[in-house]
C-alpha cells in the first residue's frame, strides 16, 4: 500500500522519481526514445489516458507496452493496486502522447 501511495504522490507531484521498479518514467523512456504508450493486458488493450476517438492511430503510431499487474482481471484485495496503476498509466501515456506525436512530426 504504501509503494502505491507513494507512486502516486511522486506522480502527482510531476517528480521523476520512480517508485515501483517495473513502471517506467517518462524521462527514462525520452532518453531511450521509447514511445511506447501503456495499454491495459486484456482484449481491448485500452490506453489510458487517450482519448477513445485516437485510441487505434495513437496505438499504432506510438506502439504499446504493458505493466505488470495492470490487466483486465483484478483479483481480490488488488483494486488498490490496480487503482494506482491505473492512475500512473493515465497520466504516462498522456505524456508520452505528446512527445510520440511530437517525435514523428521530427522524422
Amino acid at each position: 500500500m504504501k509503494r502505491h501511495y507513494l507512486l502516486l504522490l511522486a506522480l502527482l507531484g510531476g517528480c521523476e522519481v520512480n517508485a515501483d521498479p517495473l513502471a517506467p518514467t517518462i524521462g527514462d523512456s525520452i532518453a531511450k526514445q521509447d514511445y511506447r504508450l501503456i495499454v491495459q493486458a486484456g482484449r481491448g488493450e485500452v490506453a489510458p489516458g487517450v482519448p477513445a476517438e485516437q485510441q487505434k492511430a495513437a496505438k499504432a503510431r506510438c506502439g504499446t507496452r504493458f505493466l505488470e499487474g495492470f490487466g483486465d482481471v483484478i483479483k481480490p484485495g488488488q483494486q488498490e493496486a490496480f487503482s494506482s496503476l491505473l492512475a500512473f498509466a493515465t497520466e504516462y501515456n498522456k505524456q508520452m502522447l505528446t512527445y510520440c506525436y511530437q517525435h514523428d512530426k521530427a522524422k
